[in-house]
């Protein structure tokens, strides 16, 4: 289900935008998703008229429900910055993240489903292009030539996120990324192979929501075994790797964070509690 991925990228992604640009993407978020999606389908007046208040009634709902979530995990952030943590205390994180996108893709199964009924066969291949375009951007993104390269390109956005938790890194943080990326086991083979079969699944599911022999719950139950397998790859051997992947990454932040400066504290401190004070007001909105 990558496409419907989007769907969350644009939900969850501010935490990395400037906390300037938050109130206003939040605020238009179903403005912003409907672009977004439509770019995948091309979508005719009609389906963006039914989507249209599908999604301001999503954006309502989340607001009440999910925000106060985000806020409540941003406090154990805030928390977790002002000392060391172990890996486990950064994997207990990135769960509760996970948690926080199996209840919004639980919500917008309804959503999928009654679009899906009514797209076409020209807008189903309209989205397999543009998968397949997308899909090459992120090889071009991710997938260098040489192992070296990635290992360039992984810890230039490393220390670009880095740095906008803790401020300025110094040279030993910057080593200790790039040891850390240099042992890790991430394969963009591996997981360029796990994006081909989301995609495939993502087009096997929206053409068989279009069997009108199929009842609501059974149309429910595709999409939500669809995100399933986005959970947990029926591929065992990328599910392994995507574990180990993890681990290391959890293990980073750990390492990275006991190395940091009071005033570096300080600042992944006040990043956190700026995304605290955002999220708090957009409540009351």
């Amino acid at each position: 289900m990558r496409t419907i991925k989007t769907f969350f990228i644009l939900l969850l992604a501010f935490s990395i935008m400037s906390c300037s640009l938050v109130n206003t993407a939040y605020n238009n978020a179903p403005a912003l998703i409907a672009w977004r999606l439509d770019h995948y389908f091309n979508f005719s007046e009609a389906q963006k008229a039914k989507l249209k208040p599908a999604l301001q009634d999503l954006h309502a709902w989340h607001r009440k429900n999910e925000l106060p979530r985000y806020v409540s995990l941003l406090d154990e952030i805030h928390d977790d910055l002002n000392h060391d943590i172990s890996a486990q205390t950064a994997c207990q994180r990135i769960e509760s993240i996970k948690l926080n996108v199996q209840t919004l893709q639980t919500k917008i199964i309804p959503i999928i489903v009654d679009v899906a009924e009514t797209l076409s066969d020209k807008q189903l291949q309209h989205l397999q292009k543009k998968l397949e375009k997308r899909n090459q951007e992120w090889k071009e993104e991710w997938w260098q030539e040489t192992a070296e390269e990635q290992q360039e390109v992984r810890l230039e956005k490393s220390t670009d996120f880095a740095e906008k938790v803790y401020g300025d890194l110094n040279e030993k943080q910057i080593n200790l990324l790039k040891q850390a990326i240099a042992k890790s086991d991430i394969d963009p083979a591996i997981t360029y192979s796990e994006i081909l079969r989301r995609d495939e699944d993502t087009l096997t599911i929206l053409k068989a929501l279009r069997d009108p022999s199929l009842s609501n719950e059974q149309k429910w139950q595709l999409v939500r075994a669809g995100f399933d397998r986005m959970q947990t790859s029926p591929n065992p051997a990328y599910q392994a790797y995507i574990d180990k992947v993890t681990q290391q990454t959890c293990e980073t932040i750990a390492a990275l964070q006991a190395t940091t400066t009071v005033k570096q504290r300080l600042h992944a401190q006040q990043w956190a509690e700026n995304y605290k004070t955002q999220f708090t007001h957009l409540q009351s909105k």
